[in-house]
């Protein structure tokens, strides 16, 4: 009889340490498949976070490369590494052509980024095309551009562009309006003699005569004179104001600076023998529903825009000194209180060049849809 229980008890343990050997080998199964699945999801995790570092670094590389190409316009787009944090990394190059617009070469750029992650298990690139243009479309021909009328109460002293007309062909005033005869103390002539104050004994016109310099109510004459030298319509004067280097309710030099597109929103009263500009730095002077006063000696070198931003504009004045200049081209878009107003304006086809194709002058514009990820 004992040795019959002994049998039982010894099959019963037999079939114990059977079933607790299968539950230690399932235990390392479950363990093992566990360990597998999270060192797959780490992998996946790392692999995730190495393509999103990648892809930043690519971004952050391409957003470098149209910063390169605004701030130095000699880059060629010769290939250089970008080192961001962490060792992250991008390699930027762009490929750059000149394209013609307005008859002058403008550069277009395909820039291309690829970032690296820090371990270099990921990359990612990235590449947009960029155009550089001049923020001036088209360089101004006259001395005084006006889409307002004058009357013969306005006093101005204009030195003609001399090839204005084309080669040997002067222009001094351009209008698309027809202007009254000049007044009795304002005159056009030749740059020699305005520089030599002898414009009243070499004129190409006066106020008895209207010469061929003077295109009035002139054809070509542009509907939206903003649009044509900027590509910004009047309407949209906002925008032209976004392009702005600064900001400012008057002209004090203290106040401008070194700046080259310059908004006032304010009374413009310049310091006597105040420069504004320079024959190399000239700049954009854009008045909004504001006068200019320029004392004795003062200096404006490139180009004065008068803007209205009501309908219709409220006249304001214009008043130089005898001895006061500016150097370039007037723009008038807002109508002049012509009673007190007086100036002289020197055409000067360095400085408008110098406009156009100074680095500072220079604007860059993504070209829609060019954004590719590979």
């Amino acid at each position: 009889m004992h040795s019959k229980n002994d049998s039982i008890v010894k099959q019963q343990g037999a079939i114990m340490l059977v079933t607790v050997s299968l539950l230690l080998i399932i235990a390392s199964l479950a363990t093992v498949h566990t360990g597998r699945v999270k060192s797959l999801e780490h992998r996946i995790l790392l692999n995730s976070q190495n393509q999103a570092l990648a892809g930043a670094a690519a971004e952050g590389g391409l957003a470098h490369g149209i910063s390169r190409m605004r701030a130095d316009p000699n880059w060629q787009g010769q290939e250089h590494t970008v080192m961001l944090t962490d060792n992250i990394r991008a390699v930027v190059r762009a490929d750059f052509e000149q394209v013609q617009r307005n008859g002058i070469n403008v550069s277009w750029a395909d820039i291309q980024s690829m970032g690296f992650s820090s371990d270099e298990q990921g990359s990612h690139s990235v590449s947009e095309q960029v155009l550089r243009y001049p923020l001036l479309n088209i360089v101004p021909k006259a001395p005084l551009i006006s889409s307002v009328p004058l009357s013969s109460a306005v006093t101005f002293v204009l030195g003609a562009n001399p090839n204005g007309g084309g080669r040997g062909v002067p222009v001094s005033f351009w209008a698309d309006v027809n202007i009254a005869p000049l007044g009795i103390n304002s005159r056009t002539c030749a740059l020699q003699s305005f520089d030599e104050s002898r414009c009243a004994r070499g004129m190409y016109s006066n106020s008895t005569q209207s010469s061929s310099d003077v295109l009035q109510n002139h054809e070509q004459f542009p509907v939206d004179a903003l649009d044509y030298f900027f590509h910004i319509r009047e309407s949209d004067w906002r925008v032209l104001r976004s392009e702005a280097s600064i900001i400012e309710q008057d002209c004090a030099a203290a106040t401008l600076g070194a700046n080259r597109v310059i908004w006032i929103e304010g009374e413009c009263t310049l310091d006597v023998s105040q420069r504004i500009g320079s024959e190399s730095t000239p700049v954009i002077l854009i008045l909004v529903d504001s006068a200019l006063t320029m004392p004795s000696d003062s200096h404006i070198f490139g180009m004065v825009i008068m803007l209205s931003t009501t309908l219709p504009s409220v006249p304001k004045r214009i008043a130089m000194a005898v001895n006061s200049q500016l150097n370039g081209s007037l723009i008038l878009l807002s109508s002049l209180n012509e009673a007190v107003s007086q100036f002289a304006v020197r055409y000067n086809a360095a400085v408008l060049n110098n406009l156009q194709q100074d680095a500072d002058m220079q604007r860059l514009s993504k070209i829609s849809g060019s954004w590719r990820d590979f």
